[in-house]
């Protein structure tokens, strides 16, 4: 009876993982092939007026630029207005934006640090564009950006666009790995968009119907909850990838970590609001993305954990599940070779860097979602350099 149990645990466990990390990729590509068409975004060149807030947390060194930058894009000059959306800034920040002395351009400080989603609540509030459009200090726009987001509008069932993210990458592992992990990411993406909403968006660059935005929870992540909210509301989410945001990528495996901790300690937070919004209104085919999208990814460690233990416990009873057991201990191997590579260069090294990522990452899930049901939350954020 017991090692029926292991058994169990064992195929269960290779089942959600081959799922989530094969099978629902490939049905995303079949199912945007057969829907090719039927959800295309009936896009016009339009110039809805725009409110363009900048989360900034002592972002001194970038602020000054990114404003610059902002009243530089390819927009009607007399449609934006730029609010940087100061959450408790102790350096020079808020003196900057101060200091452009432009209509245009307002300063809403956040008093008491109240972490990213709290402060973009309340500077929300001040905002008297059609559309928000969030960005954040070091994100680099395309100078066609906001008339690629805005083009989207035209069409009423869209209610919020989600750009591209592209990045500059380093030779370092944490950097290789990411990149790895996004050629990856974009390719569902796209796929999705085919056929459904995009099941979150970014921080560095989205877009949203002032009249759907609703407020999100200071432990929330906006990254989700603002597609989560568009779809309960009835529109679209889509996916433009013509507005490009250039960042540039962690290259310090403790900033990755750090990173994915605080991200898996929101996402902790999120599920079940999201999950009883989207059944409360009946969202059927938005909740089918999620689960097989992200939640089935944001827990992954736990079949990856069993799976490693029903392996060994049955690595004796056959040779199918020795080889599943040794297979996995090359892999967990590798992945430890590949944080000592300080240089990634050729496939080997790409390999072993993804692999790392991907251990890396599903770690710090585990350790973000035990921290997150221990109560703890994640409101404020502290920008990398």
């Amino acid at each position: 009876m017991a090692t029926m149990l292991v058994e169990i645990a064992f195929w269960s466990s290779l089942a959600w993982i081959g799922y989530a990390l094969v099978v629902y990729p490939a049905l995303t590509f079949v199912l945007g092939s057969f829907a090719l068409g039927a959800k295309r975004v009936r896009k016009a060149d339009a110039t809805p007026s725009l409110s363009f807030l900048i989360s900034a947390y002592n972002e001194e060194a970038a602020i000054e630029q990114k404003v610059r930058d902002t009243l530089a894009l390819d927009y009607p000059s007399d449609r934006i207005e730029v609010i940087v959306v100061s959450d408790g800034s102790t350096d020079r920040t808020d003196e900057i934006v101060i200091r452009f002395g432009d209509p245009r351009v307002k300063l809403f400080r956040a008093e008491g640090r109240l972490g990213k989603t709290a402060a973009l609540n309340a500077g929300v509030a001040t905002a008297t564009g059609d559309i928000l459009v969030f960005s954040d200090a070091t994100g680099e726009f395309s100078k066609n950006a906001l008339r690629a987001l805005a083009s989207n509008f035209a069409d009423p069932e869209v209610g919020c666009v989600a750009g591209r993210v592209a990045y500059r990458y380093g030779r370092d592992a944490t950097s290789a790995g990411f990149s790895g992990y996004q050629r990856f990411a974009v390719a569902v993406r796209r796929a999705e968009n085919a056929f459904g909403d995009q099941t979150s968006v970014s921080g560095s660059i989205h877009a949203i119907r002032r009249a759907l935005f609703r407020p999100g929870q200071p432990g929330f992540s906006m990254d989700v909850i603002d597609a989560v909210h568009t779809v309960l509301q009835g529109k679209r989410v889509v996916y433009e990838a013509e507005a490009i945001s250039l960042e540039d990528s962690r290259t310090r495996p403790r900033d990755e970590w750090r990173a994915r901790v605080r991200i898996a300690v929101r996402n902790t937070a999120m599920t079940p609001y999201i999950l009883s919004g989207l059944v409360r209104e009946r969202r059927w085919r938005f909740l089918f993305q999620m689960v097989s999208h992200k939640m089935l990814r944001w827990w992954m460690w736990l079949p990856l954990l069993a799976l490693f233990g029903a392996s060994l416990a049955l690595a004796s009873e056959s040779p199918l599940y020795l080889a599943a057991a040794v297979a996995q201990l090359a892999f967990y191997g590798s992945a430890l070779v590949g944080f000592a590579v300080p240089d990634v260069r050729g496939p080997l090294g790409r390999a072993l860097a993804l692999a790392s990522f991907f251990v890396m990452g599903n770690a710090a899930a585990c350790f973000g979602t035990l921290k997150g049901l221990a109560g703890a939350q994640s409101p404020a954020w502290e920008p990398v350099r």
